[in-house]
This record gives structure tokens, C-alpha cells and sequence, in this order.
């Protein structure tokens, strides 16, 4: 994420974005409001109340036709067709030697034409999803589109994020297990809510909303949020408390070099992302193969770094006893819950919780090892 003065591609919030004092950075070629001037507000409302925003740094697609869930369920690590009615599956997508294209969240639902399925992935994925779409997607079966810019994605994370969306869609939100989603209409239209612990394991829903509806939902939820402290939050908080939840992003701590389980082996996501029941997948066969052996040679583990200041990217993890380059950062930030920097990285599966390491060089700043998520947060 980087600071840009690059006019942001249309979005129906970007006006009343601007007005509520949104400060813009770039995510994967698109502008999202890093913060709206009061970082320390937006972190508070997520852990006392509730934060809303809208996730630019998200892209959707929509898949239709004859067979779109079965379609999908080909390509996706998790079981699509098992889940049950109101249950999404989070699951990566993988190229044939096993290397992740994407991780994603994949809703089945009826639509106005019939079966359809939503797909939520992050904006770095979008191209490479496209292009394994074009290539594996028969159009027989079903056919797809990209739907970020016609089904805008606003997310209401905290502990009053269940209470502020009753208020607003005027039914009662209930507690859901992640991935799970209910349909409520907003101003005559479907929306879809999804319910997600991204959010420093808060209680949280994504909406997505057509595009159309989308400034009056927001309206709505100012309204309706400022007597109970809610407010809108920028993505530089979300990434705060999306590291203190331990939960790994496509483009910074998955990539195409990263091999799922990998990221997900120790932040305890393996159950949630991929099935060893469901039949073939694309890439299948490298995932199946390291469940037999056992274990894979590097893990994502969090890193507690004291007063340091945050590494950045690809910043190298040392293994102090010989010296040598064991890992590297993938994401980091200072931490409100701790009151201290935190990192996440792949270290070589020697480093267990409790050793430690140095960042950087070997006379970089001392780090501790951990489990995630990170204990405390």
C-alpha cells in the first residue's frame, strides 16, 4: 500500500467518502481511504462498538448458468457443493503444481436467472482469477464476469456490528459462523451479508450490496452508528487488526510462490480452507502429497518485535544460532491490543513458537516466535 494522488476509479461512495474526510492509498492499482484522519478513533470503535468501510481492496465475481457451483468446486480447495444452504466456504485456488492463484470466498445462491455464485477474493488475485477462469470455466457450464464495480462490498466489523445492521436493515442480524450469510433486502434490493473474524477476530459481516443502493446504505449506517460510537474506518486500521488476528492476505502473506497449507497449517485455518474428503481439484495432487509426508519446510508463525519499528516486506527473518537467513516478513504493524510491533512471516519449520530471531540482519532487532493468532489480541 502505497500513498498516490492518482484520481480513484469510480466508486458510489467515493463523494461521500471524500466528505467524511477520507485520506486515499493505492491497493492493486485501485484507490481505497487508508484512514479519515483519527487512525486511533477508527481501531477503537472496532474493539468497543462497531467500524464500517468500504472494501475497495476487494474485488467479486459473479458465476452463472447451467452448473456455476460445480464449475467452481473444481478449482477450489474447499467442498462448494457440501455446503450446506446460508454456509459460503473460504478456500484457496491453485495452479496445476499446487501454487495459490487466490484465496477467496465463494457464496451459492439463487438468482433472478436461476443458480449463481458470488466470489469475494482480494484485489491482487483479480487478474490471475480471470485468467484461470478463461482457461478452465467451459462456457457450457457456466459462465462468469467480474462484479466489482455493479456489487459495491461495504464491511461493519465489532462488537455492536450485529446491533448497527439490525437497526439498519430493520431485522434482526443473527449470530452466524464464519461464512455463513443471510439476504436481507435494503431499499428494495438483495443484499448479501456475510459473516467474517477478519477484523482482529471481532464479530464481523461483509455486504455487498448493488452498486446503486450503496450510498444510501452508508448513509444509513452513519446514521444509525453515531449514537453508539461507530464510525468509518480506512483500510490502514483494518490491516491492523487483520494481522492481530493472524489472518494471512492474498498479495502480502499469500502469493503465487506460496503453497496453502504453508500459510495456513499453523494460523489454524486448515479446516476452514481446504477439504481432504471432496473429489479432484486443480492442484490437488501437490496438497494431497504433502498431507502424506507429513509437514512442509516453512510455516507462517507471528513475530513479536517489542518497541521496534515495523519491518517491511521480505524483510529477512535470522536464525541467530547460525547466522543464516531462515524466512522473511510479509506483514507488520504496531498493535493497540499488545502496545507493541507485530509481524507476520514464513520462517523454516525449526522455528518453533518461543525461539527467536533477528529481523533484517544478524544484528537486526531482536524478535520472539509465536502461534498464531497472536495471543492477547
Amino acid at each position: 500500500m502505497t500513498d498516490t494522488i492518482t484520481p480513484a476509479p469510480a466508486s458510489p461512495l467515493r463523494a461521500v467518502l471524500d466528505a467524511a474526510g477520507a485520506r486515499w492509498a493505492e491497493v492493486a492499482g485501485r484507490e481505497v481511504a487508508r484512514h479519515f484522519g483519527d487512525a486511533a478513533a477508527e481501531y477503537q470503535a472496532v474493539r468497543q462498538s462497531a467500524g464500517f468501510a468500504e472494501r475497495a481492496d476487494r474485488a467479486r465475481f459473479r458465476l452463472w448458468g447451467k452448473d456455476p457451483a460445480r464449475m467452481l468446486h473444481g478449482l477450489i480447495t474447499n467442498d462448494l457443493l457440501k455446503a450446506p444452504p446460508g454456509q459460503g466456504v473460504y478456500a484457496a485456488m491453485l495452479t496445476p503444481k499446487g501454487r495459490t492463484l487466490a484465496d477467496l470466498r465463494a457464496f451459492r445462491r439463487e438468482g433472478e436467472g436461476g443458480a449463481e455464485v458470488i466470489v469475494d477474493l482480494a484485489r491482487e488475485a483479480l487478474e490471475g482469477s480471470r485468467d484461470h477462469f478463461k482457461k478452465f470455466v467451459p462456457p457450457m457450464f457456466a459462465r462468469w464476469a467480474e462484479a466489482t464495480d455493479a456489487l459495491c462490498e461495504i464491511g461493519v466489523y465489532g462488537p455492536r456490528a450485529a446491533e448497527l445492521l439490525s437497526a439498519v436493515l430493520g431485522t434482526e442480524i443473527p449470530e452466524m459462523a464464519e461464512d455463513a450469510f443471510v439476504e436481507p433486502e435494503f431499499a428494495g434490493a438483495r443484499l448479501l451479508v456475510a459473516a467474517t473474524r477478519e477484523a482482529g477476530l471481532e464479530a464481523g459481516f461483509d455486504l455487498f450490496v448493488p452498486a446503486e443502493q450503496a450510498a444510501a446504505l452508508w448513509a444509513a449506517l452513519v446514521e444509525h452508528g453515531t449514537p453508539i460510537g461507530a464510525r468509518a474506518v480506512g483500510f490502514g486500521t483494518l490491516e491492523t487488526l487483520r494481522i492481530e488476528a493472524g489472518r494471512p492476505r492474498y498479495g502480502a502473506d499469500i502469493t503465487e510462490e506460496t503453497i496453502p497449507t504453508e500459510a495456513y497449517q499453523e494460523a489454524g485455518l486448515m479446516e476452514r480452507a481446504i477439504s481432504f474428503s471432496k473429489g479432484c481439484y486443480t492442484g490437488q495432487e501437490v496438497i494431497v502429497r504433502i498431507a502424506h509426508r507429513g509437514h512442509v519446510n516453512r510455516h507462517l508463525r507471528g513475530l513479536l518485535l517489542g518497541g521496534a519499528a515495523a519491518p517491511g516486506p521480505r524483510a529477512p527473518i535470522i536464525n541467530p544460532e547460525n547466522g543464516r537467513e531462515s524466512g522473511w516478513i510479509t506483514s507488520a504493524a504496531f498493535s493497540p491490543r499488545l502496545g507493541q510491533t507485530i509481524a507476520m512471516g514464513y520462517a523454516r519449520r525449526e522455528l518453533e513458537p518461543g525461539a527467536t530471531v533477528r529481523i533484517g540482519a544478524a544484528d537486526g532487532p531482536e524478535a520472539r516466535v509465536v502461534a498464531l493468532p497472536f495471543a492477547g489480541a
